[in-house]
């Protein structure tokens, strides 16, 4: 139904955790760049544990060439730089819902070329600035799947 884009993730442990989200829910993974791992560490296979088999995951290792084939009109970007809520997007089958490394988030440049594509997660405590990133991914893929009635049947 939708693709979870991981740019130059950092902590095996959460790209493990969103594999076995990915792989539940019969979502892609993709994930563009160098990871801060190996794709084949094993604190990454042990957080997926033996879902592996069913984690549908493509690496594209060049950023550029990926964010310059993107489809604007089916990506959204997830970000703590503004104020648009993900509850607001209307997401069709199909989407690309791509999520920055742990440290940084994604590229400043491509987060001004595309406003209209950004959302966050909303936070009370302005002392927190992010949430983890797999918990980031978990909260608004469901969400996402949820308006598709998702596990209805």
């Amino acid at each position: 139904m939708f693709t979870v884009v991981l740019v130059e993730p950092q902590i095996p442990q959460n790209t493990g955790n969103i594999a076995r989200l990915c792989a539940a829910t019969e979502m892609d993974l993709l994930i563009v760049g160098e990871p801060g791992f190996s794709l084949r560490d094993r604190y990454l296979k042990r957080a997926g544990l033996d879902y592996w088999e069913f984690v549908r995951m493509k690496h594209q290792p060049d950023v550029n060439a990926f964010f310059a084939q993107l489809d604007m009109a089916h990506t959204h970007l997830l970000t703590t730089k503004v104020k648009r809520p993900y509850t607001n997007v209307q997401p069709q089958p199909g989407d690309m819902f791509l999520f920055g490394k742990e440290t940084a988030g994604l590229p400043e440049w491509l987060l001004k070329a595309h406003p209209q594509a950004c959302a966050t997660i909303p936070m009370k405590n302005p002392h927190v600035r992010s949430l983890n990133l797999a918990t980031s991914v978990g909260i608004v893929m469901y969400h996402m799947l949820s308006l598709f009635d998702f596990g209805s049947g």
